[in-house]
C-alpha cells in the first residue's frame, strides 16, 4: 500500500520481520507507556494483510464458506485489495464461525471456533497489532501465547523461586473456570480503551469479539462473553485481560510478600508462610469476581512445601515439582510428568493406533507413531524425567505392538519380527544426559544450543588440528 510518493517502510528483523511498521507501534509504546495510541486502522493496508495471510497455516480446518489458504491464493492480490477496502470503508464484519466440539479426558467437550479465512487474516493483523502495544507492558514473568517464551522457560521461573525459599515455602495454585469462555466483553473493551485511543479499531475489535458462531445443533448466536478459542486474536485478548485483572493487581498489593509464574490462565504463586497465602487466597476469589470469573476449585488450592515437610506436590503445566533425594542423599526439588497427564497420553497413544490401524499403511504408521514420541519427549523431556519418559516409551510400544497384530485374524509381527523392525527402523527413544533440558535455570531452558567450546581458545601454539585429533607440529 503506497500513500503518495512514499512506501510504508518493512520490518527486516525482529518478531516484526515483513510488516509494515508495526515495530513503530512497539517503540512508541516502550517509550510512553502511560500513554494511548492513536490512530491504528491505517496498519491494516495491503502490504500487512498479505503478511498475516503469510502467517496462516494452511492445513488448518476451513470455515463455513469452506475456502482454503490454496484456493485464497490463486487470486490473492484481488483479494487483498478488495478486503483492504472494505475495511477502509467500515463495512467488513466476522462471518459466523463454525462451532467444533473436542472432547476432554473429564467427559466435557471443548468448543472451539472456526472462522473463516478471510476473518482469521484480519484477526491475525490485529492480534500482531495489539502484541506491538501490550508486549512491553506485559508482565516479565507471563509466559503463555508470548514470542520467545516458552512452557519450559515457565517451569524453569518456577523451579528457582521455589528453590529459594525450601524451608520457607507455601505455592497457592489458581486456575480460572472455562476462562477463555467466561471473559465479560465490556470490562476488557474498558481496558483496551486505557491503552488504545482509536474508536475504529476499537470498534473492530469489538465486532469480532461479539461475532456469531454457527452451533453443532445447527442454531446461530451471537457471542455474549467469551474470546472464542481457535480465533487467532483469543490468545493476546486473554493475555490482556490477566494483565490488567491479576499481573498489575498482584504487583500492586502482594509483591511483597510473594511471587509468580503465569503461562495464560494457569499460575502459581509462591508465598514465604501459610497466613499470607490464605489472606491472598481469600483476595484472590473475591478479585477474579470483580472480572466476572471464578477460579475452578478442583485445580486451585493451598499446598504448604517446605523441603522439610512437604504436604504434597505443584502441578504446574502437566508437570508435578516434588522434593526427591539426589545421588548423595540431599532433598532436591524434581520435575516429573503428572500421572493424570502421562496415563492421558498413553491412553490417547491407544485409542489413536486402535484407530487408525485399518486405515493406513504400515510405513505412513510408523512415521505418525514416530511424531507423537517426538512430540511428547520434546515436551517432557527434562532433567529428572528421565523414568516417566521410558514408561511413556514403553508404553506406546506395548500398544503399537498389541494394535498392528490386530489388522486382520492373523497375527502380523512376533515379539521377534517387531524387535527386528525396530532394530531397522527405530523409533524415537527417550532423550537422556545432555539431551534432556535444564528447568532448574530459567537462563538454560532458554537455550537453543550448547554453549561452543573454548578448547580453541586455550589451545597452545605447539599444536594443530588435522583429521579430527591434535599431533605436535614440531617433531
Amino acid at each position: 500500500m503506497t500513500q503518495g510518493n512514499l512506501t510504508p517502510q518493512v520490518c527486516e528483523d525482529g518478531p516484526f520481520r515483513g510488516d509494515a511498521r508495526l515495530h513503530w507501534i512497539r517503540s512508541a509504546a516502550e517509550k510512553r507507556p502511560s500513554e494511548a495510541v492513536p490512530q491504528l486502522m491505517h496498519h491494516l493496508n495491503v502490504m500487512n494483510l498479505r503478511q498475516a495471510f503469510r502467517e496462516l497455516d494452511g492445513s488448518r480446518a476451513s470455515g463455513i464458506d469452506g475456502v482454503t489458504k490454496q484456493k485464497y491464493q490463486e487470486t490473492l492480490e484481488s483479494n487483498l485489495r478488495a478486503l483492504d477496502d472494505t475495511i477502509r470503508k467500515g463495512g467488513w464484519g466476522p462471518r459466523p464461525s463454525r462451532e467444533v466440539l473436542i472432547p476432554k479426558p473429564n467427559g466435557r467437550a471443548r468448543p472451539l471456533a472456526i472462522g473463516c479465512l478471510e476473518d482469521k487474516i484480519v484477526q491475525t493483523l490485529v492480534a500482531r497489532i495489539l502484541e506491538a502495544i501490550y508486549e512491553p507492558l506485559f508482565h516479565r514473568h507471563s509466559y503463555g501465547f508470548r514470542r520467545g517464551k516458552s512452557a519450559h522457560q515457565a517451569i524453569g521461573r518456577l523451579y528457582e523461586v521455589i528453590s529459594q525459599r525450601r524451608e520457607n515455602c507455601v505455592v497457592v495454585e489458581m486456575d480460572i473456570e472455562k476462562f477463555f469462555n467466561s471473559v465479560v466483553h465490556e470490562w476488557l473493551l474498558q481496558k483496551l480503551d486505557l491503552k488504545i485511543a482509536d474508536p475504529h479499531f476499537l470498534r473492530l475489535i469489538r465486532r469480532m469479539l461479539r461475532g456469531s458462531v454457527l452451533h453443532v445443533d445447527g442454531s446461530l448466536a451471537e457471542t455474549e462473553q467469551g474470546t472464542p478459542q481457535g480465533s487467532p486474536l483469543s490468545p493476546v485478548l486473554a493475555n490482556i485481560c490477566l494483565h490488567y485483572l491479576l499481573d498489575e493487581w498482584f504487583e500492586q498489593n502482594h509483591s511483597e510478600g510473594g511471587e509468580f509464574v503465569r503461562y495464560a490462565d494457569d499460575a502459581v504463586f509462591v508465598f514465604k508462610n501459610e497466613t499470607t497465602a490464605r489472606n491472598f487466597h481469600s483476595a484472590l476469589v473475591a478479585r477474579m469476581k470483580e472480572g466476572g470469573l471464578s477460579l475452578n476449585l478442583d485445580k486451585s488450592g493451598i499446598v504448604p512445601f517446605s523441603a522439610s515437610a512437604p504436604e504434597g506436590v505443584v502441578s504446574f503445566l502437566g508437570f508435578d515439582l516434588y522434593w526427591g533425594k539426589d545421588s548423595k542423599g540431599r532433598r532436591t526439588l524434581k520435575p516429573k510428568t503428572s500421572s493424570k497427564k502421562l496415563n492421558r497420553g498413553m491412553q490417547a497413544f491407544s485409542d489413536w493406533i486402535k484407530a487408525a490401524r485399518n486405515k493406513k499403511k504400515l510405513k505412513s504408521l510408523w512415521l505418525d507413531a514416530a511424531a507423537k514420541l517426538r512430540g511428547h519427549f520434546n515436551c517432557f523431556g527434562v532433567f529428572f524425567n528421565e523414568s516417566k519418559l521410558a514408561h511413556f516409551y514403553h508404553a506406546c510400544i506395548g500398544s503399537l505392538f498389541k494394535w498392528l497384530n490386530r489388522r486382520s485374524q492373523k497375527k502380523s509381527f512376533t515379539w521377534e519380527k517387531f524387535n527386528r523392525m525396530l532394530w531397522f527402523d527405530p523409533l524415537p527413544k527417550p532423550p537422556s544426559g545432555p539431551q534432556l533440558k535444564d528447568v532448574s535455570s530459567p537462563h538454560r531452558s532458554e537455550r537453543k544450543h550448547q554453549p561452543k567450546s573454548r578448547v580453541r581458545e586455550i589451545r597452545t601454539p605447539g599444536s594443530v588440528r588435522s583429521a579430527g585429533r591434535q599431533r605436535p607440529a614440531f617433531t
